[in-house]
C-alpha cells in the first residue's frame, strides 16, 4: 500500500506503508491513515520526528560499527544489499514539515 503525504507548502511525498508508518509513530502520531496535522501541531511532530531519527541513528552506526568489526574477524568482505537508512527515507519528509511549519499549513496523508 501507498500513503501519499500532502502540504500546500510542498510537492507530494509518497512512501510505502511499512515506511510512513514508522515515521508517523517517530512523529507521535498513531497508525490512522488517513489522517491530518493542523499548522500548530507541525512544530511538534517534527521535533519529535528529528529526535527519533537521530535516535535510530545512533543505533544503525553502533550496529554498523559491531558488524564491520565481526566481518574483519571473520575475514568476510562488507559488501552485500544496499540499505537505505530510515534517515535517508525520512528527509523528504522532513524538508516537508520544516516548509509547512514555516507557511503554517497543515499536512494530511491518506
Amino acid at each position: 500500500m501507498i500513503v501519499t503525504f500532502k502540504s500546500k507548502a510542498s510537492g507530494d511525498l509518497i512512501y510505502f506503508k511499512d515506511v510512513a508508518l514508522k515515521l508517523l509513530t517517530l512523529m507521535g502520531r498513531d497508525d490512522k491513515i488517513p489522517s491530518a496535522l493542523f499548522a500548530e501541531d507541525v512544530a511538534t511532530a517534527l521535533t519529535q520526528l528529528q529526535q527519533g531519527l537521530t535516535a535510530i541513528a545512533e543505533t544503525e552506526r553502533e550496529k554498523a560499527a559491531q558488524t564491520e568489526a565481526e566481518a574483519a574477524g571473520t575475514g568476510q568482505s562488507g559488501a552485500g544489499k544496499a540499505y537505505v537508512s530510515l534517515n535517508v527515507r525520512a528527509m523528504p519528509l522532513v524538508e516537508m514539515l520544516q516548509k509547512a511549519q514555516k507557511k503554517q499549513c497543515p499536512v494530511q496523508w491518506e
